[in-house]
């Protein structure tokens, strides 16, 4: 027992006795093994209890200090890899930071002696003031409806023909109020009236010659004179608009109507004297006796019947002109608040103020016609040798085109923006108002113009009035453009530098520097000329030479 536990369990104290179960050199059966596991797998020991083998010790209890011991090692040699890298990345920092005398006078020393140069070169050269200036229609009107009789209470939109932007031809309806048509025809003088039959002047020549434009011919009516033949026109206008041609109202159908029994009554009467002249004579051929209530008798001969006869064809012939007149005055007529009347056509809409159904606002329609205007604004120091004539070029940034034109004149100082001039049409119209005028200072019509609601004055300038060469596009109304006023130019191509390149030599006359192919540098003696953009004319001096395409110092 005490040998037992000296010697302790397990083959790691040498092989077993000779003779033991295992014999010589033998192994133990399995339930006497020396990891003192029995054949049922249960851990046995050498006193028959259960005791700890030897997987027990070097097995999963002994493995997880294992794992430990390796993770250890891992996390140390990272570290020292990681501050390997540090190590070496501040060495190289370092040694970036770290120059010789030789690196440190190299790098604080000036630059090598460089020099810009530029080609010289042959340009037409243009000395050119460049403003801004505002492209606007000379004139606008703003057009409002009004009632073409008094049947009509309220102004409503019933119908709208033209939009913001659309063309406007002579003949043209623009919109219909109240069921009444508004249309535009040719004329130079507003509509101030209705244009009824029997009236005349300049404003029924306009609507004849309008009209007759149209193929609405007055026939054989005298020039600014409205009658049947005029009236014949205005009727058919009327219908091809898809409209019954107005007419002078219940006055005027009253008096037709009075005529006409007036007429009928001579009539009557001339019948009448006609039957008695043609009646057999009762008493004698020259006379007829006739009793009276009162017994006494009158004589009627022939001769009186002939006299009563003349009179009553007379008082006929009389009424039947008063008819005549009558029916002319109850004619067509072409109401004031239906007619539009511009003197330049095709006239183009820049405004549409209400929608069909709404109510007329006041002006319903604004309409330009005739060439668009442009003004530039010149400082007292521009305007300096701008001379009528100039040519002028002009610049939309907005649409990117362009035009050409010539100065027409440089104005008087001013603070007032440019516009053109506002006239109002129709119900409420006034007389024209410029802009700028002295009933207006903010340069417009009041409630309209593009200064309507307060253009205020700006800085003092000097208007830049330009007459196109050709009329401008639409796209360049109401725009802010660039005016360059081309105020001396070379007739040809002359040889140029850049100014940079010119200087004055200590003897006093101008030079520039001229570098050939072998880097040497060459000073050419010049006269300058013409200097613009940048660029000045140059010509040498005596036997210098300079070329296009010479390369000339402008700085260093």
């Amino acid at each position: 027992m005490l040998g037992d536990l000296v010697r302790g369990p397990g083959p790691e104290f040498g092989p077993a006795e000779s003779g033991g179960p295992d014999g010589p050199g033998g192994e133990r059966p399995d339930s006497e093994r020396a990891d003192g596991v029995g054949a049922a797998g249960e851990a046995t020991g050498p006193y028959g209890g259960d005791q700890g083998t030897a997987d027990d010790v070097d097995g999963p209890a002994a493995a997880a200090p294992a794992r430990s011991r390796m993770a250890r090692r891992r996390r140390a040699l990272l570290a020292v890899a990681a501050a390997s890298a540090l190590v070496a990345c501040g060495g190289l920092g370092a040694a970036t930071m770290i120059k010789s005398p030789a690196e440190r006078a190299a790098g604080t020393a000036p630059p090598h002696d460089t020099l810009l140069t530029a080609p010289a070169a042959l340009r037409v050269l243009t000395r050119s003031t460049v403003t801004r200036g505002l492209v606007y229609p000379p004139t606008r009107y703003d057009v409002t409806p009004a009632a073409a009789s008094a049947d009509i209470t309220r102004l409503y939109v019933s119908r709208l023909s033209v939009a913001a932007g659309d063309p406007v031809a002579n003949g043209q309806q623009l919109a219909e109020v109240s069921g009444q048509p508004l249309f535009v025809l040719a004329g130079a003088v507003p509509a101030y009236r209705d244009i009824r039959p029997g009236t005349s002047g300049p404003d029924v020549t306009q609507l004849q010659t309008a009209l007759a434009a149209l193929g609405h011919d007055r026939g054989s009516d005298a020039e600014g004179t409205y009658g049947p033949g005029t009236a014949r026109a205005v009727t058919a206008f009327y219908r091809a608009l898809g409209y019954p041609a107005p007419t002078a109202g219940p006055t005027a159908q009253q008096a037709v109507d009075a005529a006409q029994q007036a007429v009928d009554a001579d009539l009557q009467a001339v019948d009448a004297l006609q039957a008695r002249a043609a009646a057999p004579a009762a008493a004698s051929p020259t006379a007829t006796a006739t009793a009276g209530a009162d017994g006494a008798g009158t004589t009627v001969d022939g001769a009186g019947t002939a006299g009563q006869l003349d009179d009553a064809r007379r008082k006929l012939a009389d009424d039947r002109q008063a008819l005549a007149r009558a029916q002319e005055a109850n004619g067509p007529v072409v109401p004031v608040g239906e007619l539009v009347f511009l003197p330049v056509l095709p006239a183009a809409v820049t405004a549409v103020n209400a929608s069909v159904g709404a109510p007329v606002p006041g002006p319903l329609l604004s309409l330009t016609s005739g060439a668009l205007a442009v003004t530039g604004q010149l400082t007292p120091a521009q305007a300096t040798g701008i001379t009528p004539g100039m040519a002028v070029e002009i610049l939309s940034e907005a649409t990117g085109g362009t035009a050409k034109g010539v100065v027409h004149e440089v104005g008087s100082p001013t603070t007032v923006p440019p516009a053109g001039q506002v006239i109002a049409i129709g119900g409420g119209a006034g007389s024209p108002a410029p802009a700028g005028g002295a009933g207006n200072p903010d340069g417009g019509a009041p409630g309209s113009g593009p200064a309507a609601g307060g253009a205020q004055p700006g800085p003092a300038y000097l208007p830049l009035r330009i007459d196109p060469a050709e009329p401008l596009p639409a796209g360049f109304s109401g725009q802010n453009v660039r005016i360059t006023v081309e105020r001396e130019a070379t007739a040809a191509p002359v040889l140029s530098v850049p100014v940079a390149a010119v200087y004055t030599e200590a003897s006093g006359p101008a030079a520039v520097t001229r570098v050939d192919g072998a880097g040497r540098r060459i000073t050419v003696p010049v006269t300058t000329g013409v200097d613009a953009d940048g660029f000045v004319a140059v010509t040498p001096v005596d036997a210098a030479k300079l070329q296009p395409g010479d390369q000339v110092v402008v700085g260093r």
